[in-house]
Parts: structure tokens; C-alpha cells; sequence
């Protein structure tokens, strides 16, 4: 079979949608102007890498390019992998290694250090270098047994229409998000078309967005963005589907929970993609009745190895040698030393005996500090000394740990 990668137009994009949907098991709809206008304006032609055999997409993909949140603060741009597929007929011949060679040799091009996604599959991405680098906590629990919510002192709570929740939200989000590695930017196109549109198919039967304000003081210090899904037995069963939380102090997570847990004939509450540090457990009357599943959030891949290392800052100062080995960005495989002084590194290649050996894809999961080094040692995914590992665990952890607020 040969294949090739070509440029993505304009007349390919309705091939294209439909290739994706039939691979993720759904239809698209190209009858649905609403739903092609909601693609050209978050997806860029530019940025896509469709596989051809012949005149026939036989795989999609692209990225996103938006600025990533690392420790310390930073923000650092990256290239978002998405929408991977490959038609059944295609698959173990090499078009998704292709795929995502594009990706990452635009990606450099383009001065990106960083590559991130979401895995669809756990085992596909680790060969390209992809580490999983947060981790969340899809929550359920019934208010009944876990307790209900109750007032927060100078905090008041109320819901909003789609016009005011436009005009809160984006700057609420932005106070965040740079405080927490692992959240990315949102433009002006994905505030719209990916979290203000809300087309009844992506309701999963459950009610439109509703949207709700925490606010001290005159100012809003946070929001939340649910649906409401009824369900009635002997007793009203209700829930409520928690899609976005995000407090901008601490009083108003509090009362932003407590309204949660609260809502007359919806007990029920599930959000599925919270911090994995979030303090739920404590602030519930009996925080066990919280059922909880822990799993992998953003993979991270350093494209640029030596810039992506010196985007972030470290716990405490220090000097590490470190042996990488990346067989698929060969660029970046080597060895290098890094030295950091009042939280700020500096990396370099050097020929050294290394402190610590280890896959990119490791150093991946190291990267946003949300993962041990000391815990992935004892599963040989990296060596060295024990000394040595602990070093490494005291430049790299994050407080608070890394977590990524949306799939993409």
C-alpha cells in the first residue's frame, strides 16, 4: 500500500469530517451548516496532515496551537495533537507513525518545544515519546449520604444567562489557568464554538449549559458549567453533570460545591474530570460517599528538549546529568546537563556519565511535576542511583499538581 501526506483544503474538509466521525463511530451530518461553521473556525486547514491513498483520506489529524501552563508559571506553545484516526482498512501499515512524524517536524519547525494530547488509547502514543503527565478524578457521589451543601460567609451564588456568562467567564478562566500547569489557552473561536455552542446532539440527553457565578464583594471569584439530567423512581433521582469548575478563590469553590451538592431532586452529581489534589473528600460531611477513578489526563511530548527544560522553573536549585534517549525526534537524543539556580534552568548538551537514564517519553511524564521519579524507578522506566532519583524528584514535583481542564 503507499500513501502519502497532502496539504488539507477546503474541498477535503467534508471527506475529512466524515473519516473522523466513522473511525470514533458516529455520523457527520454535512447538511449541518451550524456544525461545518463550528469546525472551519476552531480547526485550521493549515494545521491539519490528512494521509491520502490516491484521492481517498485514509487518515486524519492535526493540531491546535495554544499556549500550555508549566510550573512556575509559564506559558509555553505547543502544539496540541488531535482528531487521529485511520480507516480500518489502513491500520498497522504505517500511516499513523507518518501522522505524527508531520506533526512534530511542523511542530519544531513552528518553535512549539512542546506536544501535547489526550490518548484515545493508553498503549498507542508512549512509542512516539508521549508521556502521561496529569492525572484527574472522575467524581460521583450522592448529596443524601455525602451531605448537603451549606452557605459560605460572603460568598452568594447565581445563575446567569449565556450573554452574561460570555462576558464573566473568559477572564475568570484566564486568572486561572496560569496558576496551574496544565491548562492551555482559549481563543476568542473556542469560547464559542467549543464551550458557548450547545447543540442538543452533544447533550447526551441531559439539559442545555447552565451557568453559575460565585461572587464576593461585587466580583466574581468563580464559576461552573453543568446540565441537568432527570430521572425519577420511587424517589427523584436526578443528576447533575458538572462540565467545568473553576474557582478563583478558595470561598468560592466552597460555594460553588455547596450549590452543587445542593439542587433540589438532582442528588446525583458526577463531574468527570477533576484535580487530582482537588479537597472534595474533606469539605463533604462524609467525604467517602465521594465514589472516585483515578486516570490519565494530558501526555506531554518535549519537541524541543533543551527549550522545553528551560520554560519551566524547579523546587529547589540544583545540578543533574540526564541521558535521554528519543529515537523518534533524534534531535533531541543525547545527553544533557541540567542546572538550576533560584528556580531558573539552564540546559545543555554535554558529554558527561549521566546521574540518570531515561526515555523522552519518561521525561514526559516527569515534565509538568505531577509524577514520581522515585515511583517510576521502581518500574524500571528510568534509572540511576538512589541518590541520584531522589535529586531528580526534588527539582521536578508542582504544587499545585498539574491538571488539564478540557479534552482537545
Amino acid at each position: 500500500m503507499s500513501f502519502e501526506i497532502r496539504p488539507l483544503t477546503d474541498d477535503d474538509v467534508p471527506a475529512f469530517r466524515q473519516e473522523v466521525s466513522a473511525t470514533f463511530g458516529y455520523d457527520t451530518d454535512l447538511e449541518d451548516e451550524a456544525g461545518a461553521a463550528r469546525f472551519g473556525a476552531v480547526f485550521d486547514n493549515d494545521r491539519m496532515f490528512p494521509a491520502f491513498d490516491g484521492h481517498e483520506i485514509v487518515g486524519t489529524g492535526g493540531d491546535f496551537a495554544f499556549d500550555l501552563t508549566v510550573p512556575g508559571g509559564s506559558r509555553v506553545p505547543t502544539a496540541g495533537l488531535t482528531i487521529i484516526t485511520v480507516r480500518p482498512t489502513h491500520t498497522r501499515q504505517g500511516v499513523l507513525t507518518a501522522m505524527v512524524r508531520e506533526h512534530c517536524d511542523r511542530a519544531r519547525e513552528r518553535e512549539e518545544p512542546l506536544g501535547g494530547l489526550w490518548a484515545s488509547e493508553v498503549p498507542i502514543y508512549g512509542r512516539f515519546g508521549y508521556g502521561a503527565s496529569t492525572v484527574m478524578s472522575d467524581v460521583k457521589l450522592d448529596a443524601r449520604f455525602a451531605g448537603r451543601g451549606g452557605s459560605e460567609e460572603g460568598v452568594t451564588v447565581r445563575l446567569v444567562g449565556v450573554d452574561e456568562a460570555k462576558r464573566l467567564l473568559p477572564g475568570m478562566f484566564d486568572q486561572v489557568r496560569v496558576t496551574r500547569p496544565g491548562m492551555y489557552s482559549r481563543s476568542e473561536a473556542w469560547w464559542k464554538h467549543r464551550i458557548f455552542a450547545d447543540p442538543e446532539a452533544h447533550r447526551d440527553g441531559a439539559s442545555s449549559l447552565r451557568y453559575v457565578i460565585a461572587e464576593s464583594n461585587g466580583g466574581a471569584v468563580g464559576y461552573a458549567l453543568y446540565r441537568q439530567k432527570s430521572n425519577w423512581s420511587t424517589l427523584a433521582d436526578g443528576e447533575i453533570r458538572i462540565r467545568e469548575l473553576i474557582p478563583v478563590t478558595a470561598s468560592g469553590y466552597r460555594a460553588l460545591w455547596h450549590f452543587l451538592v445542593s439542587i433540589d431532586l438532582f442528588p446525583i452529581v458526577k463531574y468527570w474530570n477533576n484535580p487530582i489534589d482537588d479537597p472534595l473528600h474533606f469539605l463533604l460531611r462524609d467525604g467517602r460517599a465521594a465514589e472516585t477513578k483515578i486516570s490519565d489526563g494530558l501526555w506531554t511530548r518535549l519537541i524541543d528538549l533543551p527549550a522545553a527544560l528551560e520554560a519551566r522553573t524547579y523546587e529547589r536549585d540544583g545540578s543533574i546529568v540526564l541521558r535521554v534517549e528519543d529515537e523518534f525526534c533524534d534531535w533531541n537524543d543525547g545527553t544533557y546537563r541540567l542546572s538550576v539556580s533560584e528556580g531558573v534552568a539552564q540546559c545543555e548538551a554535554v558529554v558527561a556519565e549521566p546521574d540518570v537514564s531515561l526515555p523522552v517519553a519518561t521525561l514526559g511524564s516527569l515534565y509538568m511535576g505531577g509524577h514520581s521519579a522515585q515511583s517510576l524507578a521502581r518500574v524500571d522506566l528510568l534509572q540511576g542511583d538512589v541518590d541520584s532519583v531522589r535529586r531528580l524528584d526534588d527539582l521536578f514535583p508542582s504544587y499545585p499538581a498539574p491538571w488539564c481542564h478540557e479534552i482537545f
